[in-house]
């Protein structure tokens, strides 16, 4: 019997002791997820985790079609550009929060001015100050948005970032108040949440029709925080968990085989890559300030078999840090080939025909950052690799400290490059390139709604980047589902999964 048969059979037995939740007789769905949901409030966390809580329980004013790429009315029935930086929306009628209180424009006013507020210290605030100048109501129906300047990006990021809150949700400016009982407006309503059990939702039966949003056939959805696979895996043969999502690649084959569980796979618009530090921020003489040596590391790792063997499923290869298919990203650049010999030449050449020694800085996917490394020691460069939490890499990133680190960058599904800019613009400390025409290029091309002159502008900054090897991309992510036969579930175009459009068979 091989080590996977006995895994499984071992959860066979282990899933006999454990009660089962998930009932489609009782109409409860129940989802695991690999990590705890610490707020109900996705204006506190960006966790894939909360992003999926959210959708369930949140509402925007608009919504994007992942087949057309437009963006529809939501919560707004309609919208309507007034200039390039002001757009008028009108309210659908009969909108009510969980609580039953109708949704006004007060309220939308309300949710825009308390993101974009520096002192409300929300997760999405950042991604709005930029461009957000004002919110006011013109009527009981209609609420006004105005930009400081034009920007191509408005309607996606107030459909990414600004949820709306009932006007008053943070009392006395409490950042707190819908951390553990929440009030939202999305197709479902939160029955209970206690930390380590997880939430119990409630299909909301006011939640309004015509919208973009599916409502739910579901009458319940129960989210289980099970960090171990292994109890996932019992959990779901015995019945008592019907989905999963971020599944680890041999875990999900090997439960696609079985009769009782599907195995689903689908690309996500995320994809993994370096920074490395070519403007010398960490240091000016450093070797990865020198072109050639950056390019020597491009060559030197073999994507094809780290999306091979590591990534598996629908990941593929990348050689720019966007997916084909995403507006500004259908662009010719210079492919770095795995070539060994090459990347040895190029080091000979810049000085180094030793190699050398720098730190790379990483936060996920060990694996794949060692089999990086290996690649990068058979060309005689050694990648000290410094395993941390995101939020250390993010604080060493703010201070200048990083030679190279890694990022894996989801775009908050947006289909645009502009989603990537902070990469690329003046001022941004995840830019460690500042190459004067890349930014100027992509800031150009974030003050035009002109959509040709944006394309023409993203394909002179992806090309540039590309030529000079500013960065090391390597692969856009594959998205690994597991779920019991009785469900429907479809992998999102978009990595994100949204359990409102789930049903029983």
């Amino acid at each position: 019997m091989s080590i996977k048969s006995i895994l499984l059979a071992s959860a066979l037995a282990f899933s006999t002791a454990l009660p089962a939740f998930a009932d489609k007789a009782n109409d409860t769905l129940v989802a695991a997820f690999n990590k705890e949901v610490q707020t109900l409030d996705g204006l506190y966390s960006t966790s894939r985790e909360n992003l999926i809580l959210s959708y369930l329980t949140s509402d925007q004013l608009v919504e994007i079609n992942l087949e057309t790429g437009e963006y529809e009315g939501a919560l707004a029935e309609s919208y309507t550009w007034v200039d390039d930086r002001t757009i008028d929306f009108t309210l659908r009628e009969g909108l009510t929060f969980h609580d039953g209180a109708p949704v006004t424009v007060e309220d939308i006013v309300y949710s825009f001015d308390w993101i974009a507020d520096e002192n409300s210290k929300t997760r999405r605030g950042a991604f709005i100050r930029g461009w957000f100048d004002s919110a006011v109501a013109v009527d009981d129906r209609t609420v006004r948005i105005t930009a400081k300047n034009p920007y191509p990006l408005m309607l996606r990021d107030i459909a990414v970032f600004v949820l709306t809150r009932k006007a008053g949700s943070y009392a006395d400016g409490n950042p707190d108040a819908l951390t553990q009982n929440f009030n939202g407006t999305g197709p479902y309503k939160v029955v209970s949440f206690d930390m380590g059990a997880g939430v119990t939702l409630e299909r909301f039966d006011g939640y309004y029709s015509g919208g973009p949003k599916a409502a739910g056939s579901i009458e319940n959805i129960v989210v289980r925080p099970i960090p171990d696979w292994g109890t996932v895996t019992a959990e779901l043969l015995s019945g008592g968990v019907n989905w999963s999502f971020n599944v680890p690649d041999d875990t999900a084959k090997d439960l696609g085989n079985l009769p009782m569980v599907d195995h689903t796979t689908g690309v996500s618009t995320r994809v993994s890559f370096f920074v490395l530090d070519a403007a010398g921020v960490s240091d000016p003489e450093g070797p990865l300030t020198n072109k050639l040596v950056r390019q020597a590391l491009n060559h030197a790792v073999n994507r094809e078999e780290i999306v091979e063997f590591l990534v598996g499923g629908s990941g593929r290869v990348i050689h720019s840090t966007c997916n084909l298919g995403m507006f500004g990203c259908d662009v010719d650049v210079t492919e770095y080939d795995y070539d060994p010999e090459r990347a040895k030449a190029l080091l000979a050449e810049a000085g180094y025909p030793d190699g050398f020694e720098f730190e790379l800085t990483t936060y996920r996917e060990r694996p794949i950052m060692e089999a990086v490394a290996a690649d990068l020691a058979e060309v005689g460069v050694t990648a000290k690799i410094n395993h941390v939490k995101l939020s250390a890499l993010s604080k060493s990133r703010a201070e200048g400290q990083l030679e190279a680190f890694q990022n894996a960058w989801g775009f908050y599904a947006t289909p645009d490059v502009g989603a990537i800019s902070n990469y690329y613009l003046e001022g941004s400390n995840r830019n460690l390139n500042h190459d004067a025409e890349v930014q100027g290029w992509f800031k150009a091309a974030l003050e035009t709604v002109d959509q040709d002159e944006r394309a023409a502008l993203y394909a002179k900054a992806l090309k540039k980047v590309a030529d000079e090897a500013y960065l090391l991309p390597i692969f856009q992510y594959s998205q690994n589902y597991v779920h019991s036969v009785d469900v429907t579930f479809d992998a999102p175009m978009d990595g994100l999964p949204r359990l409102n459009e789930m049903s029983w068979k």
